[in-house]
C-alpha cells in the first residue's frame, strides 16, 4: 500500500472536510433568514376585522424556527385558534399554517421581507382564503396582520390590529 505525505493526507482531508461542508450547507436550512421575522417576536392582543378579541404569541427565532399560536374570542369564548410555524422549506421562508390545530396542505413562502421596515409577506395565490398573509410593525408596540384572497369566488380581508403586551 503506497504511503501519503503528511502533506498530501492534510490536502485529502481538507478538501473532504470542504465537500462535506458545502453539502451540509446546501441541503441544511438557513436559521439566519427566519432571524429577519425577530420582529414578530412578543405577546399581541387586539382585535379582528370583525370585532373579535385577538390574541397572538411569537417565540424567537432559535434553530431556524420560529412558532406563533394565535386565538380569536367572542363572548370570553374562543372561536379559532391557529398555530403558525415559520421555517425553511427547500431553501424557502416559509409560513405552515395550523388552523384549529390541524396542518393544513397549504405552505405559503415570503415573497417579500423588508427586516428595516419590519414588513413580510408570505403568499399561495393557489389557496383561496387566505391567499396571502401581511405582518407588518406599524410601530414598535403595534403589529398588524392582514389576510386577503377570496371566499366564495368574492374577495375578502380581515386585518388584526395588535398591541404588545408589556
Amino acid at each position: 500500500m503506497p504511503s501519503l505525505s503528511i502533506a498530501r493526507l492534510a490536502s485529502v482531508l481538507l478538501t473532504t472536510i470542504a465537500l462535506a461542508t458545502a453539502a451540509a450547507e446546501t441541503s441544511a436550512p438557513k436559521s439566519d433568514s427566519v432571524v429577519q421575522l425577530a420582529f414578530l417576536t412578543g405577546h399581541w392582543r387586539g382585535t379582528a376585522a370583525d370585532g373579535h378579541a385577538a390574541e397572538e404569541l411569537v417565540s424567537a427565532p432559535e434553530g431556524g424556527v420560529m412558532l406563533s399560536a394565535g386565538r380569536e374570542f367572542e363572548n370570553g369564548k374562543c372561536v379559532f385558534f391557529d398555530l403558525v410555524v415559520f421555517t425553511e422549506k427547500a431553501g424557502v421562508l416559509t409560513l405552515i399554517p395550523h388552523p384549529n390545530g390541524l396542518l393544513s396542505r397549504h405552505v405559503f413562502p415570503n415573497t417579500s421581507i423588508d427586516a428595516a421596515a419590519k414588513r413580510a409577506v408570505f403568499e399561495n395565490p393557489a389557496h383561496d382564503f387566505p391567499k396571502k398573509f401581511v405582518y407588518e410593525l406599524v410601530t414598535p408596540d403595534r403589529l398588524r396582520i392582514t389576510l386577503t384572497g377570496e371566499i366564495k369566488g368574492k374577495p375578502a380581508e380581515d386585518v388584526f390590529e395588535l398591541k404588545r403586551v408589556p
